[in-house]
């Protein structure tokens, strides 16, 4: 488990499930999280993927991010990992009620960390969607530096969007 001031990255629990059908399938978390079709997840959907976040997972590694009154805020971590060339590409959310508590600024610094310190990687990378100007001031705040624009690649809400690409490099030697 890793501690800030405001959260813990935890591993999930089955006691997790139903907190974490609620924020997917949130409309707005939808709209800004997904870059595919915003449908509604299942909740034997959810349990699946809860079920796969284990710390045997090869490739992606999701934490849970709890507020420290123990309250379930959100996950963060990797979702894509390339060991040869010690990239990852990390992907956050953190679901209504709990956003811009600085909860998510904190849970991405902390992962940051983890992948620089502990898994030895040399760079990180994000993508988001154009509009999504919370998510990208976050990032930014954190240290990633926008690489790159995907022009028009989503359609959402009757119009082309940018996504927007960021990236960040190690500073540990």
């Amino acid at each position: 488990m890793m501690h800030g001031h405001l959260v813990r990255l935890r591993a999930f629990e089955a006691s997790d499930l139903d907190t974490n059908h609620m924020f997917v399938n949130d409309e707005e978390t939808a709209l800004l999280m997904y870059k595919g079709m915003p449908f509604p997840t299942s909740l034997s959907d959810e349990q699946q993927w809860l079920s796969q976040q284990t710390s045997y997972t090869r490739g992606e590694y999701q934490f849970a991010v709890e507020n420290m009154e123990g309250n379930l805020v959100g996950r963060c971590g990797i979702i894509r990992l390339d060991w040869k060339n010690r990239v990852a590409e990390l992907a956050i959310m953190i679901g209504y009620p709990y956003r811009g508590h600085g909860y998510g600024k904190e849970a991405l610094s902390l992962v940051c960390d983890f992948c620089f310190q502990q898994l030895g990687c040399h760079r990180l990378k994000v993508s988001v969607l154009d509009f999504n100007e919370a998510a990208i001031r976050c990032y930014e705040s954190c240290g990633f530096e926008k690489e790159g624009i995907l022009r028009e690649e989503v359609f959402r809400n009757g119009a082309f969007h940018d996504v927007i690409l960021l990236g960040r490099i190690s500073t540990v030697s």
